[in-house]
C-alpha cells in the first residue's frame, strides 16, 4: 500500500527517520531528505509517498519543489530492494502530481551509492547533472568564540522579514527568480516549527543570515549568507559558530551543512571552522 500526503504525522516522521537511518547505515550515505513541505511552491501538492507492507514502512519518496523543477529522493529498506518498490513509488508520484505544473524531475543521490550500484543510472534511464554538492558534518564540540561587540547573533522575528528577504534574494536568487520567491521562503521559515532562522545584526541592520532545519537526525544549516559589503571579514564564520553553540545548548544533535562544489570560498570557510566532508551529492536527470 502506498500512502501519500503533504505533511507527515509524528508517527510517520518517526518511521521515516528510522528508514533513512537504516539506508544510511547500509549505504554509507549521509544526506537526509527534507521532511517538510515548507518551501514547496504549492503546499497542497503531495510531498511524501510511503510504501507500507503489513504495517511496516519499506519505502519513502520525498519531493522538494521550491519551484517547478522538482527534486525527488527515493529510499528503500536494503533487504527489500529490487522488488519494484522504488518504481512503484515513482509511478505513484507521477500519477498524483500530474495536475501540478512540474517542468522537470531530478533525482537526488550520492556518489557512494552510485559506486555500489553502477547499473542504477542506466536502469532508470538517467543522466548525471554537472552540478554536485558536498555535505559536511561536525560533532557537538562547542566553539571557543570571542565576543564581538560590533555584531549580535539572534533568532529572527517577522519584523525583519523584508530586510532578510532582500539579503536572501541578493545572495541566492538567479536572474529568473523574483523577490517574492525569497519573501515567501523567509516567511515560511519564520513560521515553521521545524526551522530556525538566525540573523547577524550590525548597527541595527541585517548583514547575515543562517537557517537551520530541525526535522532530520542532525541540525542542518543552510542558507548561510553575509551581505556583500561585509564578506571576507569573518562575519560568516562568526555567525556559523554562534549558531552551532546556541544549538548545542538546545538539543543533542550533531551538525550538517551543504555547499555546491563550485563554491570554493564557502567550502573553505566550512572546513576552516571544523566541518569535515561526509559525502558528495549527485543529481540525476531523466533523458530527454
Amino acid at each position: 500500500m502506498i500512502r501519500f500526503t503533504n505533511q507527515l504525522t509524528d508517527k510517520e516522521r518517526k518511521e521515516a527517520k528510522a528508514l533513512i537511518a537504516s539506508c544510511q547505515a547500509n549505504d554509507h550515505t549521509f544526506r537526509e531528505p527534507y521532511l517538510s513541505n515548507m518551501l514547496n511552491f504549492d503546499s497542497t501538492m503531495p510531498t511524501f509517498f510511503l510504501y507500507y507492507q503489513e504495517g511496516e514502512l519499506l519505502g519513502l519518496l520525498t519531493v522538494y519543489a521550491d519551484n517547478e523543477d522538482v527534486e525527488v529522493a527515493i529510499l528503500v529498506i536494503p533487504e527489500y530492494r529490487r522488488k519494484g518498490i522504488a518504481r512503484s513509488l515513482f509511478d505513484k508520484f507521477q500519477k498524483e502530481t500530474a495536475s501540478y505544473p512540474i517542468q522537470s524531475v531530478t533525482f537526488q543521490t550520492e556518489h557512494v551509492f552510485l559506486e555500489r550500484h553502477p547499473d542504477f543510472i542506466s536502469h532508470w534511464g538517467l543522466v548525471e547533472d554537472a552540478g554536485t554538492e558536498t555535505w559536511l558534518g561536525r560533532d557537538r564540540t562547542p566553539y571557543t568564540l570571542d565576543f564581538r561587540s560590533d555584531v549580535k547573533s539572534l533568532l529572527a522575528t517577522s519584523s525583519y522579514l523584508e530586510e532578510i528577504a532582500q539579503l536572501h534574494h541578493q545572495a541566492f536568487s538567479d536572474a529568473e527568480e523574483t523577490f517574492e520567491v525569497s519573501l515567501r521562503y523567509i516567511a515560511e521559515a519564520l513560521k515553521d516549527s521545524n526551522s530556525l532562522l538566525y540573523i547577524l545584526l550590525k548597527e541595527g541592520q541585517v548583514i547575515g543570515l543562517c537557517t537551520v532545519d530541525l526535522s532530520g537526525n542532525s541540525n542542518y544549516l543552510y542558507g548561510l549568507a553575509v551581505a556583500e559589503a561585509y564578506r571576507g571579514q569573518g562575519y560568516g564564520s562568526y555567525l556559523a559558530k554562534s549558531v552551532v553553540n546556541q544549538l548545542i545548548a538546545q538539543n543533542d544533535k550533531s551538525f550538517q551543512i551543504a555547499v555546491e562544489d563550485d563554491n570554493v570560498g564557502a567550502k573553505h570557510l566550512y572546513e576552516k571552522i571544523g566541518f569535515v566532508k561526509q559525502t558528495q551529492v549527485v543529481y540525476l536527470k531523466q533523458k530527454e
